[in-house]
């Protein structure tokens, strides 16, 4: 979380953005929002002016933490096996901090795919797409790495990342242990997922 913002703007983001990922945008009002985080509702409009606003401040946060490390690392002179690793490690980085996104995004998306999708193009996030893509194919130029289609590879290591958080209470259940014990499993599991990425397509000398 911002480090700038005040105590009681923080409790209106966190409060907005469990109300998000249960009801949305549409079915959350402003009047649930100061509810939940124990405030009024000239608070919220003081601060936020509007729940559209409050959205995109929750949006913009995340996705710029993510955005810059994924471009940082794309533009990288990294050992191609280590970006995939450090790639998959910026996922798990993110949602640890923010571990309800992948719902708070997939409901919005339901519900309205042309808002999501223009946020993810305003951060240029699909530009990363290219620059993945140049890598992937240089490297099977040099036969370290099997051929890949390289949307089915980006897919993968989307899903493989995001999908620990996004189901993250049907496994909790499904494991019966406690959340905390759980969030501190993914931190083993993320190791898993990038060597399992890497085996996929690593040719053996």
């Amino acid at each position: 979380m911002n480090t700038e913002y005040t105590e009681v703007q923080i409790k209106i983001i966190e409060a907005a953005r469990k109300l998000f990922v249960r009801k949305g945008l549409k079915g959350t009002t402003v009047r649930d929002i100061a509810a939940e985080s124990g405030v009024n509702v000239a608070m919220v409009n003081y601060y936020f002016r509007s729940k559209e606003k409050l959205f995109d401040t929750i949006f913009e946060e995340a996705t710029s933490i993510l955005a810059e490390k994924l471009f940082h690392l794309a533009d990288s002179d990294l050992p191609f096996f280590e970006l995939i690793r450090q790639w998959i490690y910026s996922y798990y980085d993110m949602l640890f901090k923010y571990p309800d996104f992948p719902v708070f995004v997939l409901t919005e998306l339901v519900a309205n795919p042309q808002k999501i999708d223009q946020k993810f193009k305003n951060k240029n996030l699909y530009g990363l797409y290219t620059k993945l893509s140049k890598r992937i194919q240089e490297e099977e130029a040099k036969g370290t790495v099997c051929p890949i289609p390289i949307p089915d590879f980006l897919l993968n290591v989307v899903s493989l990342s995001i999908f620990p958080f996004a189901a993250s209470q049907i496994a909790i259940r499904f494991l019966n242990i406690p959340d905390a014990e759980y969030m501190k499993s993914l931190e083993k599991h993320r190791e898993y997922v990038a060597d399992f990425v890497i085996r996929a397509i690593k040719i053996e000398s």
